[in-house]
């Protein structure tokens, strides 16, 4: 390998820890929401494709895509209890929870403060639902130690599937709204967007 060539391989090794860097969140390791807009584009793109012609596109591997928020329930609550020490150890526990429960083709990010998005790749509304709804109930079952106390904690949830006609932006919305009705309804729930 000549010196250029090294010098390039080394260029493109630090491109890619940069942009690693750019996309993941430091405290959970999950994409942030730069990077999970660029993954989920790639998606979104190819189910438009199909959407749009569903006959002459038979060969298409991606037919949905579902987009699922989660919100931990009271989480200020924890915050001010248990210090945010405890808060930044939930949230790490709720990601290693979703990441388990996903595919490697799904796409999980810590969009900000409590909120985790997941993208579920292939899926309709109901089968994300399910996938969220399994999550949520590991979640209600595990306890967390901290300090000499448990710690129960909660999440809620809205989901929606991609429709044709539709970008991101729309789709986050009407999943945002079913994660709004949950918190409205009772909280510790998933609200699929076609029941609102």
């Amino acid at each position: 390998m000549t010196e250029e060539q090294k010098r390039i391989k080394e260029l493109e090794e630090e491109i890619s820890r940069l942009k690693e860097l750019a996309y993941k969140d430091e405290l959970t390791d999950l994409y942030n929401r730069h990077g999970f807009k660029d993954e989920s584009a790639k998606f979104i793109d190819e189910v438009k494709g199909y959407l749009e012609n569903p006959t002459r596109r038979e060969n298409f591997l991606i037919k949905s895509l579902s987009l699922g928020i989660f919100d931990i329930d009271n989480f200020k609550k924890i915050n001010d209890t248990y210090g945010h020490q405890a808060g930044d150890m939930i949230l790490k526990l709720f990601s290693r929870i979703i990441k388990e429960r996903v595919r490697g083709i799904d796409i999980v990010a810590r969009w900000g403060g409590e909120e985790i998005i997941v993208g579920l790749v292939g899926s309709d509304e109901n089968n994300a639902y399910e996938i969220l709804d399994d999550i949520r109930k590991k979640i209600e079952e595990t306890e967390v130690e901290w300090e000499g106390k448990t710690i129960k904690f909660m999440v809620s949830g809205g989901v929606a599937s991609f429709t044709e006609n539709e970008d991101f932006d729309s789709l986050f919305k009407r999943s945002d709204e079913a994660l709004y009705k949950a918190k409205q309804t009772g909280k510790n729930k998933i609200v699929k967007a076609s029941d609102l």
